[in-house]
């Protein structure tokens, strides 16, 4: 996995996703697997909102490293697409939570209509990827 900056076609295949998959792991070691909607910050981090009595809000307490998939797919596998994210967990509070669900309300304009709040808003913090399909380098 690569630990250096995203590179561009990277942030934008992230930034436009509208769903992605999230990996946390239970504490007794068991996978979890959700998908959520998220949204980019256009540097180093994802926002996502979750409940806070739910799988993943334990999990994460229990273990701050998280994986997310974001992917296309196409019967071409020459076009296939996608980034992994390996990503360090934690609660986005006061200004970032702000600021995230400003995101958030932007992008998902639903999340208004259903009168969707805050919850247990989490910064995915990314600490290392690798993607397929994006940069010429992977084709």
């Amino acid at each position: 996995m690569n630990t250096g900056e995203l590179p561009e076609a990277v942030r934008r295949f992230v930034a436009a996703a509208h769903v992605c998959r999230m990996a946390t792991v239970d504490p007794s070691g068991g996978p979890h697997v959700v998908p959520l909607c998220p949204v980019f910050d256009g540097d180093r981090t994802l926002y996502v909102d979750v409940g806070p009595s739910s799988a993943n809000a334990r999990n994460v307490a229990a273990n701050p490293t998280v994986e997310v998939v974001i992917d296309e797919y196409d019967d071409n596998w020459a076009l296939l697409k996608g980034a992994l994210l390996r990503c360090d967990v934690q609660v986005a509070e006061g200004e970032e939570r702000d600021h995230a669900w400003q995101l958030i309300r932007q992008k998902y304009p639903q999340y208004k209509e259903i009168g969707w709040e805050p919850r247990l808003t989490l910064a995915l913090r990314i600490r290392s990827w690798t993607e397929w399909g994006l940069t010429k380098a992977t084709r």
